[in-house]
């Protein structure tokens, strides 16, 4: 049973929808990462997996069964942390306290909030009764985590958790949303710009863009402008470098082509292309490991778009140095329109 089931979801602000998802699944104790640019729908995703606003149509199920913000169903069970700290005018510990107190859990103990407080950072003796206003953005940031994280959720909802915070903080955040779902399987959903992060540890993602799902998966979304050359459509990678993908939609102006990495493979500039695939020339920037999949993943640059392409267990040790230059192959046939 899926931990979460989003049927034909739309919400609207001022009557302009700004997120539209016809079905969507989510699986308890797993890890997704939520990725599209600014205006994509990100938040408002988030907020409504949090249940803090109903959807204006449709319907979210958890653990199976329709449920909507104040339910018994999800309350205490789904904790988000929204882009802003939003801190109580109290002391460290009475925001941390808060939420238990509020949702009248018995047995809170102030080993509870000693846990939550040393999972991102923050030493009891010093930090338990300073002000809201005696703290830095980071530490802020992480008093209102600990505070989400003293509930022990179900579900824990970062939204841009690492923005505008000092990189000590960034680690350490980082670091208590995994423990978190180490120590008690707590499923993350978790939108953000770090990309490479994400990518490291998510079991799945989902891309969204002016409020649309473009599949799940490692993925390179590639937005235009795009030129009809002949059956197929182009876009301009580099001066002399083009990306080409077959049977384009009639409107161009709005499209956004996704390619996945399964139909992207790795060679060496110098070898020889099969019949039906095209090649692009870029620069290896990383290999990185795929936890849920047991996958290498190779990133290269290709003018200003990071291609992300699985090597395969037969690629050249060669292949394996960030730095060089490389090619990349696919066919345009593979492409998804959107």
């Amino acid at each position: 049973m899926a931990l979460y089931t989003l049927k034909h979801i739309v919400h609207r602000y001022d009557g302009a929808p700004v997120l539209t998802i016809g079905r969507w699944e989510m699986q308890a104790e797993t890890i997704t990462g939520v990725l599209g640019p600014n205006g994509s729908g990100k938040s408002t995703l988030l907020s409504l997996l949090g249940f803090i606003m109903p959807p204006t149509r449709g319907e979210i199920c958890f653990n199976g069964r329709p449920a909507r913000p104040f339910d018994d169903a999800v309350r205490g069970k789904v904790a988000l942390l929204p882009q802003d700290s939003f801190l109580l005018k109290r002391s460290v510990y009475q925001n941390i306290a808060y939420g238990l107190k509020a949702l009248d859990r018995n047995g809170t103990s102030q080993e509870r909030l000693i846990e939550a407080m040393l999972m991102v950072g923050l030493d009891w003796n010093a930090y338990a009764r300073r002000p809201w206003y005696a703290l830095s953005g980071g530490e802020a940031r992480r008093v209102a985590l600990a505070a989400r994280l003293a509930l022990r959720p179900e579900v824990l909802i970062l939204d841009e958790p690492t923005t505008s915070v000092d990189a000590a903080s960034v680690q350490l955040i980082k670091d208590a949303a995994l423990h978190a779902r180490r120590q008690w399987g707590t499923a993350l959903v978790i939108a953000s710009h770090d990309t490479d992060w994400l990518e490291d540890i998510c079991t799945d993602t989902l891309h969204l863009y002016e409020g649309r799902p473009m599949g799940s998966g490692r993925r390179t979304l590639l937005f235009g402008p795009w030129e009809k050359q002949g059956p197929d459509a182009v876009m301009a990678l580099t001066a002399s470098q083009y990306f080409r993908a077959a049977k384009p939609p009639q409107d161009l102006l709005a499209a956004v082509v996704a390619i996945e990495a399964k139909h992207l493979a790795l060679q060496r500039p110098s070898s020889a292309v099969a019949e039906g695939q095209q090649r692009l020339t870029g620069l290896l920037l990383r290999i990185s490991f795929e936890q849920s999949t047991g996958l290498r993943c190779a990133a290269v640059l290709v003018g200003n778009i990071t291609l992300t392409v699985y090597l395969s267990d037969e690629a050249e040790p060669s292949l394996h140095q960030p730095g060089q230059s490389v090619q990349v192959l696919y066919d345009p046939s593979k492409v998804a329109w959107y």
